[in-house]
């Protein structure tokens, strides 16, 4: 169920789209893609987190696909998601797997987004400082040399 999410120089979704942010950078593996997933990766390329809709039943759907999971029509639309969610749930790595490169702890996580969809990704904050139920906000990490995934940050408390 899972897709392909490989983080790496980052940059923020919103106003800042487009800002690298280096901070956030780290080494991963460009995924094979193919049919939609291109086309979710290209978004990606733009610092878009873009999801499909279904103009049918109404349902948003991750991870990109051809046909409606819901209702099984084959006509899916992109959209561009908010960017906010909440931890499904996560797991702390302590080791990276062949052709990763980077600092251990690390954190990979469930996120819910606000659309509803569930999507595997890096949470970009230390282990100690994540839990289930906590709000993140996508950014946008360099895998390898021009080519970026979305991860998430946390979400500051207002003041």
């Amino acid at each position: 169920m899972s897709s392909p999410s490989v983080p790496a120089p980052c940059r923020s979704a919103g106003p800042e789209t487009g800002v690298a942010d280096p901070a956030l950078s780290f080494r991963g593996a460009v995924p094979e893609m193919r049919g939609e997933e291109q086309r979710y990766f290209d978004y990606c390329q733009q610092g878009r987190l873009m999801i499909q809709r279904c103009p049918h039943c109404a349902l948003h759907v991750f991870y990109p696909r051809a046909i409606c999971p819901h209702c099984t029509r084959g006509d899916l639309e992109w959209v561009e998601a908010e960017g906010r969610g909440l931890v499904f749930t996560y797991a702390v790595h302590h080791r990276f797997p062949p052709g990763f490169e980077g600092a251990a702890p690390y954190v990979v996580a469930i996120v819910e987004l606000a659309e509803g969809v569930r999507m595997m990704t890096r949470i970009m904050a230390a282990p100690e400082d994540v839990s289930v139920g906590m709000e993140v906000r996508v950014a946008f990490a360099a895998a390898a040399e021009d080519f970026q995934v979305p991860v998430f940050l946390p979400v500051e408390p207002a003041a």
